[in-house]
């Protein structure tokens, strides 16, 4: 084993779409950046939502124009009632064009982003990437010094401020001794892609059923993705089926609207959780991304999210010294959209899954509002996008 220094202004660890895009800013904007990102052995094969605001923040990057040619624009968000409750709320659409754009945005594999993001972070003379694997974080007078690990070599790195976009288990936010509040829905999510008959016409079908949203998400005119939340015990039923049957099976719960349905990938499960940190920055280290926030894959909320994490923290590190506590001020500029979102969300899922009656006539009649009032429907379009519309 060998021992090595390296000197940065900025180190962030953790090398998903969050982090490579918060290199990739900081690095534009002036800052040495060296990012700590784990070789992984396989492809993310999910795909995510990037909200108009999401898009401006690419092309101000010079890598939309790109990402554009792989992507599948987002026009008409459609919710429909799948349960069979006494209590069903009508079906509600909202429609881009009615606030101006072009459209809510679009739809991208991760796979792709990472490797164009990849490819800009290779060529910027200001990023180094470290297939390394950080054990501990330490504040050392007006710096944070980073020990990693990168195959036979042991790193030191010295950083005037520490990113952590490494998820839900973040090292950082165990080393800076932040807690969390954690929490855990009866819920498994599966994600599968698939081909069908009719085309979607741009249009991402939720229907909201007794065990949490089943959505569909365009890929292309004829193929699309489903992220589908069950129960456990429902999962397990079909964890044994052909993909044929699988196939079957999703036709029915989407009421046959797109036709026939073939399977394009093997349908993958996840438990849905949720987190949302206590503190997301002090001194010289802030938190973005899943490692400060996470909740149930609605309203394609949690990547857009991050990416205004990496907005503010590149105004705060910009506007103020490491003697103003540029953490703390991060910190206070995140905490009311992080929370407001997270909570948001989990409202909206638990809502789904309530047998209340109360609760589901208060959601009933507010998707009949939403439907029937076009200034407020355009209100929460837009602060579905972005809190600055």
């Amino acid at each position: 084993m060998s021992d090595k220094t390296i000197n940065t202004d900025i180190c962030i660890i953790g090398g998903g779409l969050v982090g490579k895009t918060a290199a990739l800013k900081l690095a534009i904007s002036g800052y040495k950046v060296v990012l700590c990102a784990p070789k992984v052995a396989s492809k993310d094969q999910r795909t995510t939502a990037f909200l108009m605001q999401t898009v401006t923040f690419f092309e101000e990057l010079g890598i939309w124009n790109k990402m554009k040619e792989m992507a599948f624009p987002l026009k008409t968000m459609r919710i429909v009632d799948g349960t069979n409750r006494l209590i069903r709320s009508p079906q509600t659409e909202f429609k881009s064009s009615e606030i101006d754009l072009e459209a809510f945005g679009y739809n991208l594999r991760n796979a792709d982003c990472l490797e164009l993001l990849e490819a800009k972070l290779n060529d910027h003379p200001d990023i180094t990437i470290l297939d390394a694997t950080v054990s501990e974080i330490m504040s050392v007078e007006d710096h944070e010094h980073v020990h990693a690990t990168a195959g036979k070599n042991n790193l030191r790195i010295i950083a005037g401020f520490v990113v952590g976009a490494d998820g839900r288990n973040s090292i950082v936010r165990q080393c800076k001794f932040v807690e969390a509040r954690e929490w855990e829905y009866p819920q498994t999510a599966i994600v599968v892609d698939f081909e069908h008959e009719r085309s979607t016409n741009f249009v991402s079908t939720e229907f909201h059923t007794e065990s949490g949203p089943f959505t569909i998400v365009p890929h292309s005119d004829h193929k699309a993705g489903l992220v589908w939340m069950e129960t456990p015990e429902k999962v397990a039923e079909l964890k044994d089926l052909s993909n044929e049957e699988f196939a079957k099976v999703m036709e029915e719960k989407m009421q046959s609207f797109l036709g026939k349905i073939t399977l394009l990938t093997a349908p993958k499960t996840f438990p849905i959780k949720g987190l949302v940190a206590k503190q997301f920055g002090d001194k010289n280290w802030a938190l973005i991304g899943e490692s400060a926030h996470v909740f149930p894959p609605i309203g394609a909320q949690g990547f857009n999210l991050g990416i205004r994490d990496i907005e503010a923290l590149q105004e705060c590190l910009s506007r103020y010294t490491n003697l103003e506590n540029r953490g703390e001020k991060y910190n206070n500029a995140r905490k009311n959209d992080i929370n407001t979102r997270t909570y948001g969300v989990d409202l909206l899922n638990k809502s789904l899954l309530s047998d209340f009656i109360p609760v589901q006539i208060m959601r009933g009649l507010g998707l009949h509002i939403l439907g029937s009032v076009a200034p407020l429907r355009k209100q929460v379009m837009k602060l579905g996008i972005s809190p600055k519309l």
